[in-house]
């Protein structure tokens, strides 16, 4: 069992992220009767494909059941890379695998041009980031995928162990991939430019405003929400991995939402911050239950977050355990207090790769399953499927993909702990 983490007086369970970030407050009135095209979901993907939809004449309202931008989408760690969750030799491997990668690599480069272009003030870094091999079996994994990197054209480095010194300050990995197409972002502060740029546009968001039912009808759909029902000819659904399934079960049944969590430490001297992390970089591990971790834009704290177990977990317990692995990785941050610890949904997927498209049993438009690799996936997929709904462009190259449901026992809540064991079993032998 964990041991408790120290406690700031100001501690509280709530998204560092947020603190000084306005994000949209939206008054409660009554919904229009019909639209063009009804959004399901406020995060990155709904708002960005409501602004495109808006843009090009479409009477678009953007429904959720929470407050505007409070979702996944300003709780994220702020890591922006290209890739999907599978390493990139083997999404290289499989059929389409390159056209997969070059679409990531879009989209991020996308996501540099639209912060400059809209002016959105959100702490963007090219960083870079590294990854450390928590295993030394997994040292070999990281040369070859170095490799793959390089044959691509991008920059990136294979560490050993006695180079990691320069990139970050602990002793406990084996080796490293330094990849330098990579950076960091402040997600609230992203979310906040998002939700505003799609106001300007004229889309109409509505928060408080859960979705009940979807029902198809001869010409569109009937929404019934939790403040009446409106008509519209689309509906996309961009709720990832809070996708209920009960409101739309096809898509239920093939997204398995886990909790991941993140501690922010209180202020401390920026030399103890730049011993984590010399060069700034983004850090995640090689784990099957993955920590991850940062600076903070202001360099005065660090960030450390992860998925800490399949079976149900409340933010006191994460943050604990959470704690305890920063300490164990990051010695010199012994006695640092916990000032802000929260979670959010991640929305994991059975090829772990994302899916956009338009089912043909529904004709509902979805996108998801970032697999918590969604910052720069989740704007670009977005922005595609809004130009798609009017006529302009093609969907990404992952509509091509089928996309297998989850195995049954994975959807028993009951039976998730067993899958943990599994893979932190894995974890233990560096598999």
């Amino acid at each position: 069992m964990a041991h408790p983490a120290p406690l700031t007086p100001s501690y509280a369970s709530t998204p560092y992220w947020w603190e000084g970030v306005e994000l949209p407050s939206v008054p409660p009135s009554p919904l229009p009767p019909e639209a063009d095209v009804v959004v399901v979901g406020a995060g990155y993907t709904g708002l960005a494909a409501a602004t495109e939809l808006a843009r090009r004449g479409r009477s678009t309202v953007v429904l959720d059941r929470d407050d505007i931008g409070t979702g996944a989408s300003s709780r994220n760690g702020g890591m922006v890379h290209p890739g999907t969750k599978r390493d990139l030799p083997a999404l290289l491997a499989m059929d389409g695998g390159g056209r997969m990668w070059d679409a990531t690599v879009e989209a991020f480069e996308d996501l540099d041009k639209l912060i400059a272009e809209l002016g959105i003030d959100c702490d963007w870094r090219r960083t870079g980031h590294l990854e450390v091999a928590h295993h030394p079996r997994l040292a070999a994994s990281l040369s070859a995928e170095a490799d793959a990197y390089r044959a691509l054209g991008e920059e990136a480095r294979f560490l050993e162990r006695h180079e990691l010194a320069a990139e970050i300050g602990s002793d406990r990995f084996h080796a490293g991939l330094l990849v330098r197409r990579s950076g960091a972002v402040h997600p609230a502060k992203l979310m906040a430019g998002v939700a505003r740029e799609a106001l300007a546009a004229g889309a109409d968001l509505r928060a408080a405003t859960a979705v009940l039912t979807v029902e198809r009808m001869a010409s569109g759909f009937e929404v019934e929400t939790s403040r009446g029902a409106l008509r519209s000819a689309e509906v996309v659904v961009a709720t990832n991995g809070t996708t209920d399934r009960r409101l739309v079960p096809w898509l239920g049944r093939r997204i398995l939402g886990v909790g991941s969590y993140i501690i922010a430490t209180e202020p401390l001297d920026p030399a103890v911050v730049s011993s984590v992390s010399p060069n700034g970089r983004m850090f995640f591990d090689t784990r099957n239950f993955l920590h991850y971790w940062r600076p903070s834009p202001d360099g005065r704290r660090v960030l450390f977050g992860g998925r800490t177990s399949f079976a149900p977990t409340d933010v006191a317990q994460a943050r604990d355990r959470l704690y305890g692995a920063m300490v164990d990785i990051h010695p010199q941050l012994g006695g640092a207090r916990v000032e802000r610890a929260w979670g959010g949904q991640v929305a994991l997927t059975v090829d772990r790769l994302p899916h956009v498209g338009r089912h043909p049993g529904t004709g509902l438009v979805y996108a998801m399953g970032y697999c918590g690799s969604g910052v720069a996936l989740s704007v670009g997929f977005g922005r595609a499927v809004g130009r798609w709904l009017c006529g302009e462009g093609e969907l990404p190259v992952f509509a091509e993909r089928r996309w297998r449901a989850v195995p049954l026992p994975a959807q028993v809540p009951w039976l998730l702990p067993v899958a943990g064991w599994w893979y932190q079993a894995r974890d233990a032998l560096g598999r």
